[in-house]
């Protein structure tokens, strides 16, 4: 890995995996729609409820984001602009959202009892310092953003909690039963598909014409395909499951009715006409008695499809529960002093 793919990872690292919860806690003086009225925010970016997000905290992680964006894009990339938006305007509204979200997850996981475990903490700290200073140009980099060890510590805290909010997540998918079965009903997990690739569009045009007008597909593979792996089989590739083939067969194929072919699909190996022989949801797999480990597997998939939705819907609930004030007029960050 280069230097620069390694400051890449690092930065991803900290700035979107371990980016978690920065506030600091303040006294529980006002009610739990309202801040106190004697909440100091003179360094504050954003109180949420109780808790300041310091104007510190914000500046590392903007300069985290401004620093991968430039190394990457150019270092013009901060004063481009975005759908009308200066490009750094829009990081700033990234990084105060996520840390406002990240301070209602703290204070949410806080409420039910949960503490870290010392030794799990111990553990995840030596192995951030340990990435940290596999890369001397990198660390040089953090330090000076001003990534010090008390904040590396702060993440690898916010890390913790963090993993305990999707653990919750977690069991609200496993409590609701009746989204679950409705997916395990309907949700493709594997697919049988055939198909027929040619290099050229024309031609794959001219195919998809003759397939329409009833001309057999096998005979059509035999003749035009260039996957040799499958012209033998007709074009079979079998049952394979999400995540196997490239992206482009793989959403027409999960998507199209049993039976059906498809208009040309481009893809990075050409155009493929695809012919979908059977698909397997969960309930189908148990209904043939399949392998019970792979239906587990499956589940497992299923599950994870709904947990995007339901940690967007959490996290929904928390905000309307909560109190936000943002000062982001008071934040100026290096590039525009």
């Amino acid at each position: 890995m280069t230097k620069f793919k390694k400051f890449i990872a690092l930065s991803l690292v900290l700035a979107m995996v371990l980016l978690a919860g920065c506030a600091t806690e303040t006294g529980k003086n006002g009610t739990e729609n309202e801040p106190s009225k004697n909440i100091d925010t003179t360094n504050a970016i954003a109180l949420v409820n109780e808790e300041v997000v310091d104007i510190s905290t914000f500046n590392i992680f903007y300069s985290m984001h401004e620093t991968v964006y430039k190394q990457y894009y150019g270092e013009d990339i901060m004063e481009q602009e975005f759908q009308g938006v200066k490009f750094s305007e829009v990081i700033k509204e990234e990084v105060i959202n996520t840390l406002i979200e990240d301070s209602l997850i703290r204070s949410y996981i806080q409420s039910t009892g949960f503490s870290i475990d010392p030794d799990l903490y111990t553990a995840k700290f030596a192995e951030l310092k340990a990435l940290l200073e596999e890369d001397e140009e990198s660390k040089a980099m953090y330090d000076a953003i001003g990534v010090d060890d008390a904040f590396l510590k702060m993440q690898v805290e916010s890390s913790i909690i963090l993993e305990e909010f999707s653990r919750v997540i977690e069991e609200l998918i496993e409590s609701d039963q009746a989204k679950l079965d409705t997916l395990y009903e309907n949700f493709v997990v594997e697919v049988n598909a055939s198909h027929i690739l040619v290099k050229e569009e024309e031609l794959a045009l001219e195919i998809k014409a003759k397939l329409d007008a009833g001309e057999d597909f096998a005979t059509l593979v035999t003749e035009y395909s260039t996957d040799t792996g499958s012209v033998a089989a007709g074009g079979s590739l079998g049952y394979f499951t999400r995540g196997v083939m490239v992206p482009e067969f793989e959403a027409v194929a999960f998507s199209q009715p049993v039976g059906t072919i498809s208009d040309p699909v481009a893809s990075q190996f050409g155009f493929h006409i695809i012919k979908v022989e059977d698909i397997k949801t969960v309930n189908q797999m148990v209904e043939a008695g399949d392998d019970e480990e792979l239906i587990t597997q499956y589940k497992d998939t299923v599950k994870s499809t709904l947990f995007s939705d339901f940690y967007a819907e959490k996290i929904e609930a928390l905000r309307a529960e909560a109190t936000i004030e943002t000062y982001l007029e008071k934040v100026t960050p290096k590039t525009e002093e």
